[in-house]
């Protein structure tokens, strides 16, 4: 009986981790969404009940436009031009920069930008930093 109990723990335990965790991003992004969405437009306004998730469709669509808007030529102008301003606000910049790159790397087309993932003793002994290799080691490192 003990055995059975376990395997059944051992099933249903990630499907229901899993399940809350999805239920927990959705309704997180539907809480940052619904209150920019204007209430004549807002789906509970006409049925008796919320839609889990209406606020997440919104927010991939408006991601979707906003990347179909940039990419031509006058979206990366706007980009170059807010790139200009950033640059110019010493404690913004980096802070925007370097979150730039990581978004550049993990979203980039080749796919192959980390190989690999490694520990690192740094800033001071004892003290550890994850770092993600983009190439192998140097022979001298």
């Amino acid at each position: 009986l003990r055995n059975y109990f376990l395997t059944g723990l051992v099933v249903a335990g990630p499907v229901a981790i899993t399940a809350w965790l999805i239920w927990a991003f959705v309704t997180w992004v539907d809480g940052l969404v619904r209150p920019l969405i204007p209430e004549m437009y807002r789906p509970e306004t006409y049925l008796p009940w919320k839609i889990p998730g209406s606020g997440l469709v919104i927010a991939l669509f408006a991601l979707t436009l906003l990347g179909f808007l940039t990419h031509n030529l006058v979206g990366r102008t706007l980009i170059q031009l807010g790139d200009h301003l950033i640059d110019r606000m010493p404690i913004v910049r980096p802070i925007y920069k370097t979150v730039k790159q990581v978004f550049q790397m993990l979203f980039s087309k080749s796919g192959t930008s980390f190989r690999k993932v490694g520990l690192v003793e740094f800033p001071a002994p004892g003290m550890w930093s994850l770092v993600f290799l983009s190439q192998p080691p140097s022979p001298d490192a």
